[in-house]
């Protein structure tokens, strides 16, 4: 009977351990890799870890980039298909074939690509009569409207050209030959669809060769040509209903500032110098030495620059008024275009290559060499 009894309680026991096994919850454990383990690691230490390098077709002209893996450019006859010259054309993934986009009008003389890639600004001469013409075109659809025309006969015309970060505005400056005559300000709302003209009666006397719009449309900065050998300067300036005031401060500057936000700004110094400045404070800070160039990625977080006693492209981030990591990610390339994708997670470059130098002799760029290249992080 006992022996019985025991049979019976162990398949009931079974029996119980097999529907609760069937029926209920079941903890997993997940067991992550040591190697994704260290690949997380090293993404947070070195963010600027090259995935790939695409090296482009033979290019005669960058723009930037029309999305988040498409680029603007004009690209060499032999590069193109159907063989046709003088046209924009986009290269997307795996960048290697470009697709003609329009006609590059042989009266164009600068195109502005947005900072999304989602418009651009054609500064024309017309072919029928002494106008500048001033376009917004649809990177989309190829759409064009006339922002303004520039009547040449009043010996005027367009210098400079920039987006604001937001891709909302557009500014440039109408010059005039005559020195009594002031420059100004054209500033496009893309939103509004208004154009709004301030001249620049404080500064009759000096040279505007750049302008920099911030992002809420109030805040500019004049590039002014030096008048003797010393360097250019910056003029700060805002945007009021009844013109722009300038402030009388300038900074030395041996470039074209960036804006961060809408109240600081950084700006090549002398000795080769990056600053940033804060309008709020008037504060200088140092963040960078021995730049020649430099571009920041549209959310304002990394910047790709280039050393003058270096033959290397470094990344960096900006946190403060530091910037982290400084890594390399290209070598052997002086570059004169940088840009970054809108999501900032690939860089172009397009630069002249250098020659491998003798031991003890200086780097030499080989003439004539120009490549372009995107980086993959």
């Amino acid at each position: 009977m006992n022996k019985q009894f025991i049979g019976w309680l162990s398949i009931a026991l079974l029996i119980v351990l097999f529907v609760s096994g069937c029926s209920g919850e079941r903890a997993e454990t997940i067991v992550i890799p040591a190697q994704e383990e260290n690949n997380i690691e090293n993404h947070n230490s070195h963010p600027f870890l090259v995935k790939k390098i695409y090296p482009l077709p033979a290019v005669d002209k960058l723009f930037g980039w029309s999305s988040t893996n498409s680029i603007i450019g004009i690209f060499k006859k032999e590069e193109v298909a159907k063989r046709v010259p003088d046209y924009l054309h986009t290269l997307a993934f795996p960048y290697e074939t470009p697709e003609m986009l329009q006609a590059w009008h042989q009266y164009t003389f600068n195109l502005l690509v947005s900072p999304d890639g989602k418009k651009m600004v054609e500064i024309m001469m017309s072919s029928t009569s002494n106008k500048g013409i001033i376009n917004l075109i649809s990177v989309q659809d190829g759409s064009k409207k006339e922002i303004a025309t520039i009547d040449y006969n009043k010996l005027m015309y367009v210098q400079g050209g920039a987006w604001s970060n937001n891709s909302r505005y557009i500014c440039y400056l109408v010059l005039a030959a005559k020195k009594k005559q002031p420059a100004e300000v054209h500033l496009f709302d893309t939103d509004t669809g208004s154009l709004k003209t301030y001249p620049l009666k404080e500064i009759e006397n000096e040279s505007p060769t750049a302008i920099s719009i911030s992002d809420n449309g109030d805040n500019l900065l004049l590039t002014i040509l030096p008048n003797s050998k010393r360097d250019s300067s910056i003029i700060m300036g805002t945007i009021t209903d009844n013109g722009i005031n300038l402030q009388s401060e300038k900074l030395r500057t041996l470039g074209e500032p960036t804006w961060l936000n809408n109240n600081q700004f950084v700006f090549l110094g002398p000795e080769n110098t990056l600053y940033e400045y804060d309008q709020r404070n008037g504060e200088l800070s140092a963040l960078l030495e021995k730049v020649t160039s430099f571009k920041f990625s549209p959310d304002r977080k990394k910047i790709a620059y280039f050393l003058y006693d270096r033959d290397t492209v470094y990344a960096g981030k900006l946190q403060g008024r530091n910037i982290l990591f400084q890594e390399p990610v290209y070598h052997g390339i002086v570059p004169f275009d940088l840009f970054w994708s809108p999501d900032g997670n690939n860089l172009l470059i397009h630069g002249q290559k250098q020659s491998s130098p003798a031991e003890g002799s200086l780097t030499q760029i080989v003439p004539n060499n120009d490549s372009a290249y995107i980086v993959a992080f």
